[in-house]
């Protein structure tokens, strides 16, 4: 299937692998709407992929966990032939320091927030032609300590890929489970960029944690390909 033409909805696409799939898409030669919580985190990439790939692309400011937002904003789109769940969050810490209002609030943005835009989404959606990939990760499967969010997370949307793989058939429902992602260097500092690298690096077979676009591809991929549904990609560099 050729991107070329069709219109590719993004949610979190202020940065990292949000904003590397709206990229790549673009330059595949899809309309792209990028999504966000704040106008100033996602106009200027909009404007600019528009000049670079010729491509239209437009933005719409979207806080996901606000239910009539996301109606609103995926009913202004019109048509939606790929949309692509990407917003996220963090809580990361020992189960016994981490607090309910943390899980739930990471659930609020992670899972309620999948399961709002693909609610919003379905009616605009041509299920003979169109796809869904949900974000998932390898903390569900391949699990570290202090991560107990985004297991039961990551599980609930793995879930929910073979189910509504199903259910909503022919639309194709996919997910992505992205690993060690270089996407936070802006957070850090030199030095604990160069250990994080070196850390990840140590425990992979690749040698290196991923990249935004590595994981874009997988996106892009799942999109195109219209003979995958049910199924979770794993881009993780052979974490195991």
């Amino acid at each position: 299937m050729d991107l070329t033409g069709s219109n590719v909805v993004i949610t979190g696409a202020g940065s990292g692998i949000g904003l590397a799939t709206a990229e790549l898409v673009a330059r595949r030669g899809a309309r792209v709407v990028l999504t966000d919580r704040s106008a100033d985190r996602v106009r200027p990439h909009a404007e600019r992929i528009a000049e670079l790939t010729g491509s239209e692309a437009e933005y719409r400011v979207l806080d996901v966990t606000d239910g009539a937002a996301v109606e609103e904003v995926m009913g202004s789109v019109g048509t939606i032939d790929h949309l692509f769940t990407c917003a996220s969050g963090s809580a990361i810490a020992p189960f016994g320091e981490l607090s309910e209002a943390r899980v739930r609030q990471f659930f609020e943005v992670k899972w309620w927030g999948q399961y709002r835009c693909l609610r919003a989404a379905l009616p605009y959606m041509p299920k003979e032609t169109a796809s869904v990939t949900l974000v998932s990760g390898y903390l569900y499967r391949k699990a570290d300590p202090g991560y107990f969010a985004f297991a039961a997370v990551n599980g609930a949307v793995e879930a929910a890929v073979k189910s509504l793989a199903m259910e909503l058939a022919p639309l194709r429902v996919n997910a992505v489970a992205p690993g060690p992602t270089d996407t936070h260097a802006h957070l850090m500092s030199p030095a604990e960029h160069r250990a994080y690298r070196e850390e990840t690096a140590g425990r992979l077979p690749v040698g290196r944690p991923g990249t935004a676009e590595e994981v874009a591809h997988a996106a892009a991929f799942l999109m195109e390909n219209s003979f995958t549904t049910g199924t979770t990609l794993d881009v993780d560099g052979g974490k195991r």
